[in-house]
């Protein structure tokens, strides 16, 4: 724990980097700070994909000189555009006018002490989801230790590049993990991480940002409930829900860890909080017949809102398809509710309703000619099997990962179908089928004055919930589109499943962290339910009892006890969303002795290749199969690896297919030696062969394995059942690691 305290300013300093870039700009023209923070860290992963594609093209190298000043500019803008924003509305112009320029550019009155009991329950509900989803990590991981997975080691090791080539384009900035081949790959996780990174420190900085990822998911979430529906008890239930669920952030952020996916995911919740703001405001401006004045008066927050979007892609193209599967149910809505309205009218009515339709027909049609893009159905074309319906329907509804099964996962799902429940039936108010609506309640809700607004128990309404209304039902058909493609990506395969799941690889772990932001609404809007229910037969039997008394007295009982009692049942209850499982997962490729299938390195031989700063040169070179450690050679021991990434893929195919194939022939076989000097290969990583998965390592890369060192090799150092030998057998070699700021420490990023 003591090691994760050490990493906390650099936890800061990137949860200051993720927000304030983005946050003025839509406090300026909004007035939820809590939207405007969960919406932020998309914006700020737009500038820095913008930034990471253009700055190759103008010759700037990526680093923290270059790119944070950037961000540091547009923090400044934005408190510029709020400041203006306020000195406009507070005193109808820009001249003071006798008005102390403190009153003029916004300064308000203190709040009072409900208020600020509002806002310090809102946050005190996020620091517990985000304490609640951290903990795992924090309480069992290393944070100096790799998280030993297939792609987050690629994630690592491409951070590794970015920081030695300066280079942090989507388009070639990974090139070293391709022996030289520019390919594209979003890079938006890997460029924010690089500027808070040193090369003796990627390790560290990529397991903070899991934290900092798990804090922008839990407001997101507080951020989208809050502007879905004004009842307290639902924001208050919404991020500690997020921060139990075992898809995202547990799977997605320890166990499964593909940061790229991941942060796509943890963005959608706070920018689709923005988005319904925005729209809701735009649509209401059209209502009012402002007609070209309402476009022109959402400019601002649109090209926010385009920001946001790159940074989602540049974070993850998946992410742009996740927004869409949310969102696309109330966009759908909106534009057929203008159709009809425009087409009940007379004259021009009926040509814009036309116009209406087709852009209607165009949300529809354009994502699904995205989907058919070369590059999109590349991806759709890795080979991942599905399995069976039976499979399918149990995974679709309530979307589980593989984690070890235990009594907490059982309470943790029944309590999570029983919130669905409860929180569908709400959504759907599936009560008005049985109890006849009081006319006075109905027109309360249409006017978004629920019981449970900002204004309960005499606060002032909050800020943070001016934007909300009574649930809308779409909720509930985003929810049934996600758990669609949830089930479909475990379904049998077909042209439809590659065709739709093609941006998630058709991954259904991928799938269901997105689903899981629809759950997550579900869920707090059924603790909400059930918290009024238990509320109102309290409130029943206090009036009772003073009915009894003699009493002729209104009463309500307090809520706050109420809500408390609830949130603690779901936290016990649940095994603080089963966290003996998501203990488990963090071992699983966190703890060195106690690693799952995707292993590669024990203890021994992490502390071998610590020491490799120490035990070669800087310009070494080392060669070894990457599935069995190799690849940690360069982010851990800070020497060139002759494969960087678990796939060997390099520019020089011949080469490659050389040392995969025969170096074990290196005796016998001068072609393997010409390849050694051709490359600068000094050193030999050696491992016993084992399974990796369903296959033996030596399966994949035989060349590596059954080598004979009894001569043409000397031992250097060895760690476990991993040796790390300097080869003789070729003689004189150039070395062609070349990387001496590896061996000084100097450092490619900030603190």
């Amino acid at each position: 724990m003591l090691a994760w305290w050490m990493l906390l300013p650099t936890l800061l300093a990137m949860m200051v980097a993720l927000v304030l870039p983005g946050f003025m700009w839509l406090r300026a023209g909004g007035r939820s700070s809590l939207v405007a923070i969960g919406a932020a860290p998309a914006f700020t992963f737009g500038l820095v994909t913008a930034l990471s594609a253009a700055y190759p093209a103008l010759d700037i190298e990526w680093e923290p000189s270059t790119a944070l000043p950037v961000l540091g500019l547009s923090a400044i803008g934005g408190a510029a555009a709020w400041a203006l924003s306020f000195f406009h509305r507070s005193n109808g112009g820009f001249s003071l006018r006798g008005v102390p320029l403190r009153e003029a550019i916004g300064v308000r009155v203190p709040i009072g002490g409900a208020q600020a009991a509002v806002r310090a329950s809102t946050w005190g509900a996020i620091l517990v989801g985000f304490l609640v989803a951290a903990w795992p990590l924090l309480a069992g991981a290393d944070p100096a230790n790799p998280v030993q997975q297939w792609d987050p080691t690629f994630h690592q090791n491409g951070v590794h590049a970015i920081l030695y080539g300066k280079d942090a384009s989507p388009f070639g900035g990974l090139h070293e993990l391709y022996g030289g081949r520019s390919v594209y790959y979003p890079t938006g996780w890997h460029a924010f991480v690089a500027l808070f990174a040193r090369y003796d420190s990627v390790v560290q900085t990529a397991n903070v940002s899991s934290l900092a990822l798990m804090a922008v998911w839990v407001i997101g979430l507080a951020a989208l409930v809050s502007v879905l529906t004004a009842s307290r008890s639902a924001l208050l239930a919404a991020p500690v829900i997020g921060g139990m669920l075992l898809n995202m952030p547990a799977d997605a952020l320890t166990m499964y860890n593909q940061w790229p996916n991941s942060t796509g995911t943890a963005l959608v919740p706070g920018l689709a909080a923005a988005a319904i703001v925005v729209g809701r405001r735009f649509t209401t401006d059209l209502r009012a017949g402002d007609g070209v004045r309402a476009f022109m008066r959402r400019i601002p927050q649109g090209v926010f809102l385009l920001i946001g979007a790159l940074g989602l892609v540049g974070a993850h193209p998946s992410a742009a398809f996740s927004l869409l599967a949310l969102l696309i149910a109330p966009l759908l809505a909106s534009i057929l509710s203008f159709a009809r309205r425009a087409y009940e009218r007379d004259g021009r009515g009926q040509l814009a309703a036309l116009a209406w339709g087709a852009l209607a027909l165009a949300v529809v049609a354009a994502p699904l000619l995205a989907l058919s893009s070369s590059k999109i159905q590349a991806m759709g074309k890795y080979p991942r099997n599905g399995n069976g319906w039976g499979e399918a329907f149990a995974h679709a509804f309530l979307p589980y990962p593989p984690f070890t099964s235990t009594p907490s996962t059982t309470y943790w799902t029944l309590i999570q179908l029983l919130l669905l429940i409860a929180g569908i039936a709400a959504t759907a108010r599936l009560h008005t089928l049985w109890r006849r609506p009081d006319p006075l309640e109905r027109a309360a809700e249409q006017a978004g004055l629920t019981q449970e607004t900002g204004a309960d128990e005499g606060a002032p309404a909050s800020s943070d919930e001016e934007e909300a209304l009574p649930l809308p039902c779409w909720p509930i058909v985003s929810y049934l589109i996600l758990a669609g493609l949830t089930g479909l990506a475990y379904a049998p395969d077909s042209a439809l499943r590659t065709y739709l799941l093609a941006p998630w690889y058709k991954d259904a772990r991928r799938i269901m962290g997105v689903e899981d932001i629809a759950l997550t609404v579900l869920m707090a809007v059924g603790t909400a339910a059930i918290i009024h229910a238990l509320h109102a037969a309290w409130t029943r039997s206090l009036q009772r009892i003073l009915a009894e008394r003699g009493v002729d007295e209104e009463i309500e009982a307090p809520r706050w006890p109420i809500q408390v009692g609830v949130g603690l049942l779901i936290l016990v209850l649940s095994g603080f969303g089963a966290i003996d499982a998501r203990n488990t997962a963090v071992a699983y490729v966190y703890d060195p002795a106690h690693l799952g299938k995707p292993g590669m390195a024990t203890t021994g031989e992490l502390a071998m290749l610590r020491r490799m700063k120490y035990t070669t040169a800087p310009n070494a070179l080392i060669l070894g199969d990457p599935i069995a450690g190799a690849a940690y050679s360069e982010m851990l021991g800070g020497r060139k690896a002759v494969f960087p990434q678990l796939s060997t893929v390099n520019a020089d195919g011949a080469s490659q297919k050389v040392l995969t194939q025969h170096f074990h022939d290196i005796a016998t076989d001068p072609e393997v030696c010409e390849v050694v000097r051709k490359l600068g290969i000094t050193h030999f990583y050696e491992e016993e062969d084992g399974a990796y998965y369903n296959f033996m390592r030596s399966a994949r890369n035989p060349g590596l394995y059954g080598v004979d060192t009894s001569t043409g090799f000397e031992l250097v150092d060895a760690g476990g059942t991993a040796k790390l030998w300097k080869i003789t057998a070729c003689g004189d070699i150039t070395p062609g690691g070349g990387r001496d700021a590896f061996a000084t420490g100097v450092p490619g990023g900030g603190s």
